[in-house]
């Protein structure tokens, strides 16, 4: 759902029958500040409508679509623990939701998402064009997957930041700022952002707003365009935007870790304020969301039981190959390709016969052939995990380009063995910021489960 954007019509508010009758007094302005203080309470649900192909690359590398549509429902409390206009201030609140489903279908297959019951109660951060949301504490980081049913356009959390923070009459309009709408969208980056909101009338104390324009950023690395339409109402009393009706178009391009776009999509978004003495979250748990460490939170995990593996990795790692024996993932940052790594099971080896570190880096040279130019590290060191890691790290040259491979071995008596590899240029190592030690530190190794049969 994170992944699909939603058909640029012009959307109407719900209520739209009692929205034609406008308030056209030049002299009546309207207060459109946010009021958002610690220990709002507010009720979310989001509908979600995308439809449109999906551009990949066929087997000669020309240009293929394949149709594709999402559905998805989201219904959650989101508790304010501090928020900010500034969209270049952190907004942090603690979400529990009690729905979170979509369904994805192209012309060759349908699936259907939800939200593991261990995996409801999250905490969010938003600063600048940045959001994260994720499990807090010792449970298990949400997979991607996860993420990107929960993480979609109209993000509850920055839609407030929609508001000018001034006195507007009728007909007044505002510009919005990047950071702002690229939060609201999901992008990483806007570079251009040109979207504008006006004041159209107010209604029983609901201010009526319209938005257009069109958005130029990334998302996962990767161009896109996106024409953005919304009716929305600004609740006086509240302070709050309270219902929000999104159109976008978007046309993305073919990136480093997914498919391109050419979507439309709609969005429903609507927020109940609720009385405080319903926040479902303690104060002990507003405590650790005030001080969420942010590395902690941006933190994914993979299970990859079935193979004999699982580990938790940096939010700019993405699966982008998952074959029987061998996980690929690509690191990017900053919206480029910046790593490699392919994790592979190997058979399991006693404790007696296990590989020396002499010899795996004997085995790394035979792999890398005429390419390596020295040995950079190697290292015997046992993981967090209890596991006797193996690492070699190795430097040399592909077509004339500096690179360093990362060689790892993990290993546990009587349990599959997991080989990691690595591939770096050697100008990025500091930008690279040995940004697989997460990965390694973290794999834990167990039996292989078996893998479920599919239904007939």
């Amino acid at each position: 759902m994170g992944a699909q954007r939603l058909p640029a019509a012009e959307p109407t508010p719900a209520d739209s029958a009692a929205a034609e009758q406008k308030t056209t007094s030049s002299d009546q302005r309207f207060d459109l500040t946010a009021q958002v203080p610690s220990g709002a309470l507010a009720q979310v649900t989001a509908s979600l409508q995308a439809g449109g192909d999906l551009i990949v690359a066929d087997d000669k590398g020309a240009e293929q679509r394949l149709p594709m549509s999402v559905t998805g429902e989201l219904a959650y409390a989101e508790q304010i623990v501090h928020w900010s206009p500034a969209a270049d201030e952190r907004a942090v609140a603690l979400r529990r939701y009690k729905t979170a489903e979509a369904t994805l279908k192209t012309d060759q297959q349908g699936a259907r998402r939800t939200l593991a019951d261990d995996a409801r109660d999250l905490t969010a951060v938003l600063a600048g064009e940045q959001f994260l949301i994720n499990t807090a504490g010792e449970a298990d980081p949400l997979t991607r997957e996860q993420l990107d049913l929960i993480n979609v356009i109209g993000n509850s959390l920055a839609l407030d930041r929609l508001l000018p923070g001034r006195e507007l009459a009728v007909g007044d309009s505002w510009e919005h700022d990047a950071a702002a709408i690229a939060a609201l969208l999901g992008l990483d980056h806007a570079g251009v952002c040109d979207v504008t909101s006006e004041v159209t009338g107010v209604e029983k104390s609901q201010v009526q707003l319209r938005m257009a324009g069109m958005v130029r950023g990334t998302i996962d690395g990767a161009a896109t365009e996106i024409d953005v339409r919304a009716a929305y109402l600004f609740h006086q009393k509240h302070g709050r935007i309270t219902k929000f009706n999104l159109a976008v178009k978007e046309q993305r391009k073919r990136g480093e870790i997914g498919p391109g776009l050419d979507v439309t999509a709609k969005l429903t978004l609507v927020v109940h304020p609720a009385a405080a003495d319903q926040a479902p979250f303690d104060a002990e748990a507003v405590t650790a969301a005030a001080d969420v460490d942010v590395e902690q939170l941006s933190r994914l995990f993979v299970d990859a039981s079935q193979r004999g593996y699982r580990f938790t990795h940096g939010h700019g790692w993405f699966v982008t190959a998952n074959q029987p024996e061998r996980l690929s993932l690509r690191l990017l940052q900053s919206g480029e390709l910046l790593a490699h790594c392919n994790v592979t099971t190997l058979p399991v080896r006693s404790a007696e016969n296990a590989a020396t570190l002499k010899e795996f880096e004997k085995d790394v040279k035979q792999s890398l052939g005429e390419n390596i130019e020295s040995i950079a590290a190697s290292e015997e060191w046992t993981t967090i995990a209890g596991h006797r890691c193996l690492g070699v790290f190795a430097n040399g040259k592909v077509d004339e380009v500096p690179v360093q491979w990362r060689y790892y071995l993990i290993s546990g008596d009587g349990l599959p063995q997991a080989s990691i590899a690595v591939t770096v240029e050697q100008d990025r190592l500091e930008e690279f910021a040995d940004a697989d030690r997460v990965l390694i530190d973290s794999l834990e190794l167990s039996a292989p489960t078996p893998r479920t049969a599919a239904k007939p």
